[in-house]
């Protein structure tokens, strides 16, 4: 197998699966997996829907860049963000030489797999019609999503599946960029 970058952040919507394929690939990479959703629980002391109910949106927005200023440390890590995280504007996404991955689902089948899992209290999908919030929050988030590195449809595949055409796509891509630097060649 090629070389991998070393810090490797997965990028999509909620329900995209980067809390399940995540482990999948570090393990398979030998790497540590840091869940950022997880890493904002530990530093509030309390759950995500207690930081929205505490504090709102800008608490939770606060709590995450503080989690990914942490994370972004690490090296040799796969990193799974929250939903909303490669959309922000206000925080450095490109720093150091992570790389993202874009777990790309459609709404309704997120919808789906997070009912399934039990994961549907989700804040930002709270209302009557949480597959409408879904696909809005896609709509804002599309163009930011699309600036990923590497990209993999997840639907109809199964978490190994995802974690091996990550792989696959991190390991073509670290090709694509020795063949780029001109220092290689001497």
């Amino acid at each position: 197998m090629g070389s991998v970058p070393r810090r490797i952040w997965l990028v999509g919507l909620s329900g995209s699966g980067k809390s399940t394929v995540g482990p999948i690939l570090a393990r398979r990479l030998g790497y540590d997996f840091v869940d950022l959703d997880g890493l904002v629980e530990e530093l509030a002391g309390e759950t995500i829907p207690g930081v929205f109910r505490r504090g709102g949106e800008a608490e939770f927005r606060r709590l995450e860049a503080r989690a990914a200023g942490r994370a972004a440390e690490a090296t040799d890590v796969v990193v799974a963000t929250g939903g909303g995280w490669m959309a922000r504007r206000d925080i450095d996404r490109t720093s150091g030489d992570r790389v993202r991955v874009w777990l790309r689902v459609r709404p309704e089948i997120a919808i789906h797999r997070l009912s399934e899992d039990g994961t549907m209290a989700r804040p930002l999908l709270a209302g009557p019609e949480p597959e409408a919030a879904l696909a809005a929050l896609l709509a804002e988030r599309e163009a930011a999503y699309a600036e990923a590195e590497v990209t993999v449809m997840t639907e109809g595949r199964e978490p190994e599946e995802v974690a091996e055409l990550a792989l696959q796509g991190l390991v073509g891509l670290a090709g694509r960029e020795q063949a780029e630097d001109p220092e290689e060649e001497r």
